[in-house]
């Protein structure tokens, strides 16, 4: 899940699942939620297109997408079409208006049960509609489009009132948006981490940001403990990024696709893109957080503190040796928040071996840290707030790796040592016509910076920023 709000999965999910405990065993039942939204956006991005550098051309293209052909002829060039280098010609840009209009909507499986000793069970199955960015060219008559259905969390769980909740399936964990402290995100469509990204092009990764929700809804295992003395804790435990079912591998080629690869040829080829969230470096995920939750003076308060590691998987070098390149991912998260007479404002600060995403940054990189502020204003039918993130993060990969006669060599990489610099904030608001039912208002900003990187590449020289300013206005139906 790539973001966390009121009225979307985690906290609907949540919201509706609330188990209560009783003696008198119930066979399961079934519920259906979920929510749908309609919104029209303004957007103001930097270079408002969509570019392919050294990209193909549009009547290529489709034919590139099946990536069983041996070699395609560009320009009078053929090259192989490999996932390395489909987009070998000269390069594209379209350009993209500044209106839209953007729906979406999910539907949500609730199924509870009770045995007879007061134990609670079932499953949450939640079904998306949108399952990729783009229309996706499966053959070249052939496609897929944005709207496609697919599993966005499931799991089952089983739970005592005395004991807690075990959880198993594919969920956020306790750092990963089940118990954080400090992220205001129940106004608008959730500011900063809201539907932003979905009138945003990934031009310079300006829709992409470290949230909770981001970390991740991979195959794990969840324990969330009863509350004593006001306080809690969960912990979660995953062998790799994959989710549902299969391997993840979708041929017989070598791959780090692959759910359980521990071990790939070409890691060093993707630098930073290879340690994103949905690439197989992560192995054996482990989060753990502890939680207070309370009052002081009629005041709401609510603590958190966290942490998310993992190892990586390694360079498989053409002579079958393994070299590590990747760092463990190893993030400290610490939150706070307070609530009282409808205002509830909060914060939450990270640090640690990450890259932009989430990923498993490369030997060598800095550290990321992270900043998270924001507040909300509740009276009667009508909610408003803001939220805003500071980031600092290794940008391109500082070092090029490569082979020399079989041997894995690392070369600095002055043009990409740059440090870059991500700054977000969200403003909005939601009026509440009837119950489940919102009419939201919303602007934001997201800005990146990284002096000396082309955050561009539609344009001649060097863009070192790239900023995306969205204005959203329309409804929201939670059922």
């Amino acid at each position: 899940m790539r973001k966390i709000l009121l009225g979307t999965t985690a906290v609907v999910g949540a919201a509706l699942l609330a188990p209560s405990f009783a003696a008198a065993q119930e066979a399961p039942t079934v519920r259906i939620g979920g929510f749908f939204r309609a919104y029209y956006g303004y957007t103001q991005q930097s270079a408002r297109n969509s570019t392919t550098p050294s990209g193909l051309a549009n009547n290529t293209a489709g034919a590139t997408a099946n990536l069983a052909q041996s070699s395609l002829t560009v320009g009078g060039t053929t090259v192989p079409t490999t996932e390395s280098n489909v987009g070998a010609g000269a390069g594209e840009v379209a350009r993209l208006s500044k209106n839209d209009f953007s729906t979406d909507a999910e539907v949500h499986v609730f199924v509870n049960g009770k045995t007879a000793n007061g134990l609670s069970y079932g499953a949450v199955i939640e079904i998306a509609f949108n399952q990729q960015e783009g229309r996706n060219i499966v053959q070249q008559r052939a496609s897929t489009g944005k709207t496609t259905a697919s599993i966005d969390e499931y799991y089952a769980f089983i739970a005592s009132p005395t004991f807690g909740q075990i959880r198993f399936g594919d969920e956020d964990g306790p750092v990963g948006g089940l118990m954080n402290s400090g992220v205001i995100t129940n106004f608008g469509t959730g500011g900063v981490y809201g539907d932003r990204e979905s009138f945003v092009t990934r031009q310079g990764n300006d829709r992409t940001t470290t949230s909770p929700g981001g970390l991740g809804d991979n195959t794990k295992i969840i324990y969330l403990s009863p509350q004593f003395f006001g306080f809690d804790f969960g912990a979660s435990f995953a062998f790799n990024y994959g989710v549902g079912e299969d391997t993840g591998c979708s041929s017989n080629q070598s791959s780090g696709w692959c759910d359980s690869s521990y071990a790939f040829t070409g890691a060093s080829n993707f630098g930073i893109a290879a340690a994103g969230p949905e690439m197989s470096v992560r192995r054996n995920e482990y989060q753990g957080a502890l939680r207070w939750r309370g009052s002081l003076a009629g005041v709401g308060l609510s603590v958190t503190g966290g942490y998310v590691g993992s190892g990586a998987a390694k360079e498989l070098s053409p002579l079958n040796v393994q070299r590590s390149i990747f760092q463990p991912l190893g993030v400290w998260q610490v939150g706070a928040q307070a609530t009282a007479y409808g205002l509830t404002v909060g914060a939450q600060y990270e640090h640690g071996t990450s890259n932009f995403f989430w990923g498993n940054p490369m030997k060598g990189d800095r550290p990321m840290d992270q900043f998270f502020a924001g507040a909300s204003y509740t009276v009667g039918p009508i909610t408003v707030g803001g939220n805003y993130v500071m980031q600092t993060v290794e940008g391109a990969s500082r070092t090029a790796y490569g082979y020399t006669g079989g041997v894995l060599t690392a070369t600095p990489n002055p043009a990409g040592a740059g440090l870059m610099r991500r700054l977000g904030y969200g403003i909005g608001g939601n009026y509440r016509l009837a119950p489940g039912l919102d009419i939201v208002a919303e602007y934001s900003s997201y800005t990146i910076a990284e002096r000396g990187r082309d955050l561009d590449p539609s344009n001649p020289g060097v863009q070192d920023r790239s900023t995306a300013k969205v204005f959203i206005l329309g409804t929201r139906l939670a059922f």
